[in-house]
Parts: C-alpha cells; sequence; structure tokens
C-alpha cells in the first residue's frame, strides 16, 4: 500500500469522524474527503470498520511517539516528565481538537464494538504504563494502592480537561488546569 495514500486516507477519515461523529461517518464521505472515489478507497479499506482501527492504530501510533517526545526519563526530573505529559494533553486539546473529538467518539463506540473497547483499552493502558514510568522515576512516599492508582487519576485529570474545555472553552483556563494538577501530582509525590 501507498504510505501517502494511506495518510491521505486516514486524515480525510479524521476530518470525517470529526465533522460527523463515527455514527454518521461514511465511506462515500470519506471519499469525497481525501478527493478519491469510493472504490478505490474501498481497495484500501473494505469496510468502514476497517478504516476505523486503521485510524485508531494511528491516532495511538501518534499518541505514543508525541509522549516519548514529552518525557525523557534520562535527562529530565520527575516535576520535568510531568510537565511534558500535562503539556501533552494541552497541546492536544488546543491545538488537535480533531484528535481528542475522535477519541471520545471511539470511547463511545468501545461501550458496543467488542474490537473499538479492545483497541481503547490497549491505548490506556499504555498511557497508564507510561505514566506510572514517569512516576517511578524516584522514590515517593505513596503506597503500593496509591502508586496503582495515581496513573488513572492522571488520566481522569487529562481527559477531563479535554471534556470540559471542547464542551466550554472559555469557561477555565487551560494553563492554569495543568499547572495546577502538575502541582497537586508532584506535592503528591
Amino acid at each position: 500500500m501507498s504510505k501517502d495514500i494511506i495518510v491521505k486516507i486516514l486524515d480525510a477519515t479524521l476530518e470525517v469522524v470529526a465533522r460527523e461523529k463515527i455514527s454518521g461517518t461514511r465511506m462515500h464521505l470519506i471519499a469525497k474527503e481525501a478527493k478519491m472515489s469510493q472504490s478505490n478507497l474501498h481497495y484500501y479499506y473494505p469496510t468502514k470498520k476497517d478504516l476505523l482501527i486503521a485510524l485508531m492504530d494511528e491516532l495511538q501510533k501518534r499518541f505514543s511517539e508525541k509522549r516519548m517526545e514529552s518525557v525523557d526519563l534520562g535527562n529530565k526530573t520527575i516535576r520535568e516528565n510531568i510537565q511534558g505529559l500535562f503539556k501533552e494533553k494541552l497541546d492536544d486539546i488546543v491545538n488537535h481538537k480533531k484528535v481528542d473529538y475522535a477519541q471520545f467518539d471511539f470511547w463511545v463506540q468501545g461501550t458496543v464494538n467488542l474490537e473499538i473497547k479492545a483497541k481503547f483499552q490497549q491505548s490506556f493502558n499504555e498511557w497508564r504504563e507510561n505514566i506510572t514510568t514517569v512516576i517511578n522515576q524516584k522514590e515517593n512516599k505513596l503506597t503500593e494502592v496509591e502508586l496503582k492508582l495515581l496513573p488513572f487519576i492522571m488520566v481522569s485529570i487529562m481527559m477531563g480537561a479535554s471534556m470540559q474545555y471542547l464542551i466550554d472553552e472559555n469557561k477555565f483556563s487551560l494553563d492554569a488546569y495543568f499547572a495546577f494538577a502538575e502541582k497537586l501530582i508532584c506535592d503528591l509525590l
């Protein structure tokens, strides 16, 4: 498969999902957005499900690569790495809203589609594992139970910011929100 065509199709799919939501996404809309024939689109992705799974995989790859850029266990302090995790999510919320809208829509689809649910679980498990690696960067005063719960709490803080901000952008400052979240987590550690 041509990498350029795949990127073009996945970009078009993200555009359509962000605009129409998954339930309103149709192959002909993706083909139109990608400026290609629907039969050509079906050559690469025979079904909408195949295409949505490919988009989820691409988004997860993007999240993982971006997270690797924001964390440097060898050269940054735990505070800088926690700050990096929060800045990464802040950037997604402000500069890549379509990705967050798609992520929420995939979550909804995961409640009825077991394959999407499994992909979503895998994505969140990886995210929490990355956070666990950061918080275990230095000795801390948390109990074993608290150490296991903290990645869940940090994901909730980040996804909660996204959900609240995307529904009402003028209600609070994301910069202040994430600065306070960083302080709370670092003070806890």
